[in-house]
């Protein structure tokens, strides 16, 4: 309850970067880059001309014909940063999905054949 009372909303700036990120994840150029050491996340789109990056509560969106940088409330700034690890879950476990579909394969002959 204290969680609903208490939920962060983000500002309408806020809320357009949340967007922009989505948007730039669900697109299939995408890349995504994080450096742990540093715990600093890019999102590149070459064929959009779109970069963007995300270090210590704070958001550069650069093209080739700006950039813009701002600062984020550290609670919108963790709604980004939970909706790219959201991202790349999903990406891992497809990937997982892919490389071991052999191997899932090779157990279904086996227990096939017993």
């Amino acid at each position: 309850m204290f969680k609903k009372l208490f939920k962060y909303t983000p500002t309408t700036q806020e809320q357009q970067f949340i967007d922009i990120i989505n948007k730039l994840l669900e697109h299939p150029k995408t890349s995504l880059k994080m450096t742990p050491l540093t715990d600093k996340y890019f999102l590149i789109n070459e064929q959009k001309h779109y970069y963007i990056l995300l270090k210590e509560n704070g958001i550069q969106l650069t093209n080739s014909k700006f950039s813009f940088c701002k600062s984020l409330h550290p609670k919108a700034y963790d709604i980004i940063i939970n909706h790219i690890h959201a991202h790349m879950e999903e990406n891992r476990q497809a990937l997982e999905d892919k490389l071991f579909i052999k191997e899932t394969t090779m157990l279904d002959s086996v227990i096939n054949n017993l």
